[in-house]
């Protein structure tokens, strides 16, 4: 199986999304609400498994989290169902 690609939280604002690619925050509607990055779904990690039937599986998916962790495990879930995804380490720490 090919391996989850991570990237530095900070790249995140190099991919213009759109047409390509998906910006998923995973953390709370809350945590959401305080600040994310521009032009981000929020989809958090215990809504994902629902939340599959709506994503894509031609677009990235640029996956971030609080540190970095639920956006692995996330991202190899995804991966495992086909999706192309590289997830953010670091995370957003507001």
């Amino acid at each position: 199986m090919k391996e989850l690609e991570t990237i530095a939280f900070r790249e995140l604002e190099r991919y213009h999304c759109g047409s390509d690619c998906i910006k998923i925050d995973l953390r709370s509607r809350e945590q959401f609400m305080k600040g994310h990055v521009d032009g981000a779904w929020n989809i958090p990690y215990e809504h994902l498994g629902k939340a599959c039937s709506m994503l894509p599986k031609n677009k990235l998916l640029l996956l971030y989290c609080e540190r970095g962790g639920t956006a692995m495990l996330a991202g190899r879930e995804l991966m495992e169902k086909g999706y192309r995804v590289k997830a953010a380490v670091g995370g957003f720490e507001h």
